[in-house]
């Protein structure tokens, strides 16, 4: 990032207004918050794909997730991608399965701006300040004063949810690990990510986890037990291969909000 845009973060960011220097690092990022009541869930079934790139004598990876229609994944690839959020998500989920516009959590698409919730400015300042002192993103301290501010890059759009979670299960309409059909398969998922990486709590609406956080939260249980808003989009993977195996079969994910509301969506996948 540019002197400019670092310039635009220290006001963007951290809204302050005051005399003197101010120490900003380098690598800050200015987040627009995008809060929304959580009115609808969708998921897709997705395969993910690691990439090993190479320069020179220094080798890196990276993931990538596609949807998976009529063909069968592999289950240690099988990833249940699953979206909180506005009524109209269904339909540029469905309109627009790409991987960047996931990335972007669709919140610059479409709608934009409309349909928001009231904006918690607190919270907010505690996700920008997460975000900027996540371990990648520490550097070089960079002087600054007030009187060398100048515009930078638009903000980045960063999505929240203002409705708490107080239950989450997925369920298969197939026996699965040698349960019944339409039981809970909590014990048998784990959490793989959650996008953007944070976890809300829905009583004090403060961060409880986030990018600066070395501990991973990948049991379904802890997290519900962190009484959580509801994430933009959380990934689970399958902790093991189902002795069921190959099977097609039809994995319903259900949410159950704090004010009672359950939301659900039901995917078909072939895992073998």
């Amino acid at each position: 990032m540019n002197i400019r845009a670092t310039l635009f973060t220290l006001v963007a960011v951290l809204g302050a207004s005051s005399c003197g220097e101010w120490y900003v690092d380098r690598d800050e990022a200015h987040l627009l918050g995008y809060p929304r009541v959580c009115d609808q869930i969708v998921s897709r079934p997705m395969c993910s794909v690691v990439q090993t790139h190479t320069f020179g004598e220094n080798t890196s990876t990276s993931r990538h997730l596609y949807v998976v229609e009529n063909e069968a994944v592999q289950a240690e690839d099988f990833v249940l991608w699953v979206m909180t959020g506005a009524p109209w998500i269904r339909e540029w989920v469905q309109r627009d399965p790409s991987e960047a516009a996931r990335r972007h959590w669709y919140e610059s698409l479409g709608r934009g701006e409309r349909g928001l919730a009231p904006r918690n400015s607190g919270l907010e300042r505690q996700l920008a300040r997460d975000y900027n002192n996540r371990p990648e993103a520490r550097g070089r301290k960079l002087r600054v004063s007030r009187d060398r501010i100048m515009s930078g890059p638009p903000p980045t759009p960063w999505p929240y949810r203002v409705t708490g979670v107080k239950d989450f299960r997925i369920i298969s309409l197939s026996p699965l690990f040698g349960q019944p059909a339409e039981s809970s398969l909590n014990d048998y998922f784990i959490i793989d990510e959650f996008s953007p990486r944070q976890i809300i709590s829905s009583r004090t609406k403060t961060l409880l986890w986030g990018y600066s956080d070395k501990r991973m939260v990948t049991n379904i249980g802890q997290w519900l037990s962190m009484e959580p808003m509801a994430p933009p989009v959380v990934m689970f993977r399958l902790k093991c291969r189902p002795e069921e195996l190959p099977i097609k079969t039809k994995l319903v994910s259900i949410l159950e909000t704090t004010e009672g509301k359950v939301l659900r969506d039901t995917l078909e996948v072939e895992l073998r």
